[in-house]
């Protein structure tokens, strides 16, 4: 677990924004000079309203009023912290080995519940264990963390490698966070329990349909946050790690295709490898119709199942 922390625009956000993007091809001079990335690294973040189809979110969110069930959640207009839980989970089951996080674009009461709001509101009281409760569970787990903080010190008693930002500049501030940590001990109260991987989802690939009038596959990228598919208007303007239309396009056509395989439920994991390896094969003209069309780009798992997610007609099996 790597935290980065540091003054206000001291370079905190670009640092991990330079992260981001670090899991495509570094072109000479593009500002990544030193900047390398783990290919399946994945920035997670809050988004209120998105949809959420049947993701086990149970790890962090548990114990909902009205008996939800935050082992198969679902919701049509989703709050902050179980969107941001829900991000989690879906970068576990596209095989992700590392989260990237900003507190910027993270809600506050999924990363952290200081002794205070413990005072206040007992445990028992509050379906949430914060983030911070099971970012150690998860570097256990073999799942790595690089979490952007700049207002809460009780991240260093969780941190393997702290960096500072200093005018743009990192140093490395692992020994001093460590004296900081030992000389004014945090008096929150960590909550007990273990990490649980997320359970598997299955889908029926009929509800990917993306057929509209008489069109068999309706698709339109108006801009990089905007999917047209179908009769859906899908938003992604929090899926950060997209970085041009085409990959856009193309996941849309992804879906389309998966939408004609055979109707049985399909596990999510396995949509993902069928579509990555088709990719793998024929590029992702793999998944037209008809003749080649120019425009399209590669996309990763991670980016196809943030897009599957978001689509409110999903349906799982």
């Amino acid at each position: 677990m790597t935290l980065i922390t540091g003054g206000g625009y001291h370079g905190k956000s670009t640092l991990l924004r330079a992260l981001e993007h670090g899991v495509y091809d570094h072109v000479p001079g593009d500002g990544r000079e030193r900047v390398v990335s783990l290919a399946d690294a994945v920035k997670v973040r809050a988004e209120d309203g998105r949809a959420i189809a049947g993701v086990d979110i149970s790890a962090f969110i548990a114990d909902l009023p009205g008996d939800h069930d935050t082992t198969r959640f679902t919701s049509a207009d989703a709050s902050g912290s179980t969107s941001q839980a829900a991000a989690i989970a879906e970068a576990l089951e596209a095989g992700s080995g590392c989260l990237l996080i900003d507190e910027d674009t993270s809600a506050t009461n999924f990363m952290i519940r200081d002794a205070r709001m413990q005072a206040l509101v007992p445990t028992a009281k509050e379906p949430i264990t914060p983030f911070l409760d099971r970012v150690r569970q998860l570097a256990e787990a073999g799942i790595s963390s690089v979490v952007v903080i700049g207002g809460s010190g009780d991240y260093l008693d969780v941190a393997d490698t702290v960096l500072t930002l200093e005018a743009y500049v990192p140093h490395d501030a692992t020994a001093r966070a460590r004296e900081v940590a030992a000389r004014l001990p945090s008096a929150r109260e960590v909550l007990p329990g273990t990490w649980t991987p997320p359970r598997p989802r299955r889908i029926r690939p009929r509800s990917l349909d993306a057929s509209k009038g008489r069109r068999d596959v309706a698709l339109k990228v108006p801009s990089l946050d905007r999917l047209l598919y179908g009769s859906e208007e899908v938003l992604v303007a929090a899926v950060e790690q997209l970085v041009e239309p085409g990959q856009l396009r193309a996941i849309g056509e992804a879906l389309a295709w998966i939408s004609r395989a055979d109707p049985a439920p399909l596990e999510v994991k396995e949509l993902l490898a069928r579509a990555l390896a088709a990719q793998s094969a024929d590029g992702p003209e793999a998944f037209l119709r008809g003749a080649p069309s120019a425009g399209l780009s590669a996309f990763r798992a991670q980016e196809l199942i943030a897009v599957l997610g978001r689509l409110r007609a999903l349906e799982l099996g």
